[in-house]
């Protein structure tokens, strides 16, 4: 009797590892495929593909604000990258997609940022819905009716980006805002794996 329960444990323990071991297998099939899929579409900032015109808009995704109202590292490269972008691209809109909500404000911050640069107000369009990047890839597509985007974050969120994008129907390019490293970064990938898993599905179903 106790060697068939210890059987019948092992033969439990065996199955739960199968399947852990297949999930896992999936999810880095799932990130390879995406990182596949986009890579060539993420560019430098002096891309020939950049000067063809004919773009609506370059969107900057969103990301953390500092307590005292001033942009983090990351999204003040990824506004002053946009910017730059903005400049020799053509494009009709410079669009500010992050998190306004109550008593937090991505977007006015970069609006403020952009127009500091010497980006005219008139030139920018503010998303205060992009609560995550599928929403701001989202609405770029079905809010706005942009058909024709340059997505301008760090270049790890970007294969994610510009995946949603060509799911949506977005004939989209990427540039990575990477002037320097970033602490936390190996936690950022970490997230930006399963997040990969997630927005795959959610694409796929």
């Amino acid at each position: 009797m106790a060697a068939r329960k210890k059987h019948l444990v092992l033969k439990i323990i065996a199955v739960i590892l199968a399947c852990v071991l297949t999930a896992g297998i999936a999810a880095l099939i799932i990130n390879i495929y995406v990182i596949q899929k986009t890579k060539d579409r993420i560019v430098q900032p002096d891309d020939p593909r950049l000067l063809e015109g004919g773009f609506d808009a370059v969107i900057v995704l969103g990301c953390s604000v500092l307590p005292d109202g001033s942009p983090s590292h990351m999204l003040s490269d990824r506004i002053d990258t946009g910017v730059e972008v903005f400049g020799f691209s053509g494009a009709q809109l410079l669009v500010m997609s992050g998190d306004r909500s109550e008593n937090y404000d991505e977007v006015t911050v970069m609006s403020k940022r952009a127009i500091s640069l010497g980006v005219s107000d008139a030139s920018i369009a503010e998303d205060p819905e992009g609560f995550s990047t599928y929403e701001s890839v989202f609405r770029a597509a079905k809010h706005f009716g942009f058909k024709r985007v340059i997505i301008v974050t760090q270049r790890y969120h970007l294969y994610r980006s510009l995946y949603i994008a060509g799911k949506l129907g977005l004939d989209a390019y990427g540039v990575g805002a990477d002037p320097r490293s970033y602490s936390g970064q190996i936690f950022r990938d970490v997230r930006e794996f399963a997040a990969i898993i997630k927005d795959f599905l959610k694409c796929s179903f």
